[in-house]
């Protein structure tokens, strides 16, 4: 096993050991900005905003684990494995570099895991994961999700007060509560409503208020890009909010307790991996099947808050780097995709149903892998 070091910016706390799957991390200095690309001129105009009924994040209610079967799993398609930056669609090296976070991660190649499990599986002994210290809150790490490319035009909006500004901070535009204002391309700028803007600049809404882009409502931030005669809209997010929206995406929001705890951590340590090896010099990852499903909060439940909630700040490592937590919809998928290396989802609702606790869920699925907590290296 060869092993890839960067200077520490997170101790890895190991608690108990579980499978290795796959640690396929690459660590890269991180960057923001590069120069836009020239677009046709276009013309824009204000638009009316959806009303704000996603707010208040929807309540489901306790699955019965008799009745509840998982072909009612929503079933996404496999991820491909991400590719290196050098290839493929991602883009080139930027020009200037702009160091966000480092992370250390291990890179390791193991066989594939055993086959699916049976329909009444012994039990692996129980496991406790240690508490966290107290008043441990996970580090506040924002991850950059591209939630639109290559489109000619979206619409941005804000439920409060928000500022449009520059990408060095200087104040351009300002969005009142509600108001939707077509973007499109222009050149090496952007054409927001009547306005002529930068070909890069950001849409920051006031502290806790929500931004509208497409069709969707997100939290964070949003960096608009003009690339050619498209768009790329990049919603900067704290990692956990991601998180809330991703677990409601890639599995039901009535599976059991225990598996969407799974699911979570292993969303979380998935995304880790990316921020460390980004898919461009833009964005980290995207929000569709080939990375993880994210739908800002249109996908939000009481449950999956309560999954990122209870499992906060814990992924799976591998001698102090992060396990790229492949997993997909059903063993078969995994084996296909994943030569085997993987959680399979509806699995993992079989064995909740079963009685299995998240960690031994994440056990069964990541042998050799260990359960560990996110801690900022001061």
């Amino acid at each position: 096993m060869k092993k890839l070091r960067l200077p520490q910016f997170f101790n890895y706390l190991g608690i108990w050991t579980v499978p290795l799957v796959s640690v396929t991390a690459f660590p890269f200095i991180l960057n923001h900005w590069q120069p836009s690309e020239s677009a046709k001129k276009a013309e824009n105009q204000a638009v009316s905003l959806p009303p704000l009924s996603q707010l208040q994040t929807p309540d489901v209610p306790e699955p019965s684990l008799n009745s509840t079967t998982g072909s009612q799993l929503q079933k996404p398609r496999p991820k491909q494995r991400p590719e290196t930056p050098s290839t493929g669609d991602k883009a080139s090296k930027p020009e200037k570099k702009a160091p966000k976070q480092t992370l250390s991660a291990a890179t390791s190649k193991t066989t594939a895991k055993p086959s699916p499990p049976p329909s009444s599986p012994p039990k692996p002994p129980k496991r406790s994961f240690a508490p966290p210290p107290p008043n441990y809150q996970p580090p506040p790490l924002e991850i950059r999700v591209a939630i639109l490319r290559g489109e000619p035009e979206t619409t941005i909006g804000a439920s409060d007060q928000a500022t449009i500004t520059d990408r060095n901070g200087a104040g351009l535009k300002a969005l009142t509560a509600n108001q939707g204002l077509s973007v499109q391309p222009n050149g090496s700028s952007l054409t927001v409503g009547n306005s002529t803007l930068p070909g890069v600049i950001w849409v920051k809404p006031t502290q806790g208020n929500l931004v509208y882009v497409g069709d969707r409502w997100y939290r964070g931030k949003i960096l608009l890009v003009s690339q050619g005669n498209s768009l790329l809209a990049v919603n900067y997010v704290d990692l956990e909010h991601y998180l809330y929206s991703v677990v409601g995406s890639e599995m039901h929001a009535n599976a059991p307790t225990e598996a969407l705890k799974a699911q979570a951590i292993a969303a979380r340590s998935y995304a880790l991996v990316h921020m460390i090896r980004p898919a461009s010099s833009w964005f980290d990852l995207g929000n569709t099947q080939r990375w993880q499903v994210y739908k800002g909060l249109n996908s939000e439940y009481n449950t999956s808050h309560h999954a990122v909630q209870e499992t906060q700040g814990q992924i799976l490592s591998h001698r102090g780097g992060v396990v790229e937590s492949l997993y997909a919809a059903t063993d078969e998928i995994v084996a296909r995709a994943h030569s085997g290396r993987g959680m399979s989802q509806t699995g993992a609702y079989e064995l909740a149903k079963q009685g299995y606790d998240y960690q031994q869920i994440l056990d069964y699925y990541y042998p050799g892998a260990s359960l560990a907590r996110l801690v900022l290296n001061n």
